[in-house]
């Protein structure tokens, strides 16, 4: 019972993150049943994989350190166990869309695509083990500590996961769209290393130096920055993102676009939120036949990088032919995307 009501406070919060991290792509969202995988493997099977395993070091590390000294177990296996076996299981759920994306459904164009899965892994483990963590406290000491938990780790240190996965998406993100072998090769590990830098960074200030009092404030400080540096990568990525966009169309207006499409495609006003949503709602046949005719361009626009980064072969160039045809289209019926 009170592990479902866990659930219940838990996955409302968890999923308003989500909402943030997915609406962070403006240009290319990415399809929800495969972030639903991402956080499924999060969720399950990243966070089995954890509980087996830390409990084999925390086994070691008790064997090490002896049977009397079981705070400092736990601390160690905290800062040394954990970020190597939980980064570990999030970040080979993040190899295994990469493999979905490059054999399949070509998703994760680049390294913000990256950076969203990991996120959204990172949610997933989030929220299963925020209601392991928040049910445990209920029950052993009442309702005063469930609120408490839920509100330090959920609501007030809830992206920390998200945070430090999205380095092993974003080394992954930086491979696929790499045509060279040597970057597919380091940019994964390089990413998966800084996850489980900043993961081993976070849980040993928190865990040696958090003494309750002025440490409260101390580790909410830190939970804070690393969710800024989190959304300080996201805008980035966002930003090299609109630039893809930008390049790939403008040699396209007066032709696939107008110019006035254009502005309005590759405006930074796009990186705000619902913007793009308010602005399309003019448009002469609705927002539904504007969005699927800008998503199009955007799409062929990051077509177009990926041939500029050397991609080949026949279905690039039938999706190419499909793309154009659609937008051929869409123009046709006098589908502007804005008002004109």
């Amino acid at each position: 019972m009170v592990a479902l009501l866990a659930l219940l406070v838990v996955a409302p919060t968890v999923f308003f993150y989500f909402l943030i991290i997915r609406g962070s792509d403006r240009y290319e969202p990415e399809p929800f049943w495969l972030l639903s995988v991402a956080f499924f493997w999060g969720a399950v099977v990243s966070t089995l994989t954890a509980i087996v395993f830390n409990e084999v070091g925390e086994g070691a590390v008790r064997a090490s350190l002896g049977a009397g000294q079981a705070a400092l177990v736990d601390a160690s296996t905290a800062s040394f166990v954990a970020p190597l076996v939980e980064e570990t299981s999030k970040g080979f759920g993040v190899l295994v869309l990469w493999a979905i994306s490059a054999l399949w459904v070509k998703e994760i164009d680049g390294a913000l695509d990256g950076a969203i899965y990991g996120g959204v892994i990172g949610l997933g483990f989030t929220m299963t083990e925020d209601v392991l963590y928040i049910s445990s406290a209920g029950a052993q000491h009442g309702g005063e500590a469930f609120f408490q938990v839920f509100v330090l780790r959920t609501v007030l240190a809830g992206l920390g996961h998200a945070s430090f996965t999205a380095m092993t998406g974003l080394g992954v993100g930086i491979a696929a769209e790499s045509s060279s072998g040597l970057t597919k090769l380091l940019a994964p590990i390089g990413g998966w290393c800084a996850a489980v830098g900043l993961h081993f960074l976070h849980n040993y200030l928190v865990t040696f130096l958090y003494d309750g009092g002025s440490g409260l404030v101390f580790k909410m400080l830190l939970f804070w920055t690393f969710d800024a540096l989190f959304f300080a990568l996201i805008l980035t990525l966002a930003v090299r993102d609109r630039a893809i966009v930008l390049k790939g169309l403008v040699d396209e207006a007066g032709r696939a676009l107008h110019p006035k499409e254009l502005q309005r495609t590759a405006s930074y006003w796009m990186l705000v939120p619902l913007w793009n949503f308010f602005s399309l709602m003019g448009s002469p046949k609705g927002y539904g036949e504007a969005r699927r005719k800008q998503l199009d361009l955007i799409e062929l626009s990051f077509l177009k990088h990926r041939r500029r980064r050397g991609e080949r072969g026949q279905d690039l160039d039938a999706r190419e032919q499909e793309l154009r045809q659609r937008i051929h289209q869409s123009n046709q019926a006098g589908v502007f995307i804005g008002a004109r």
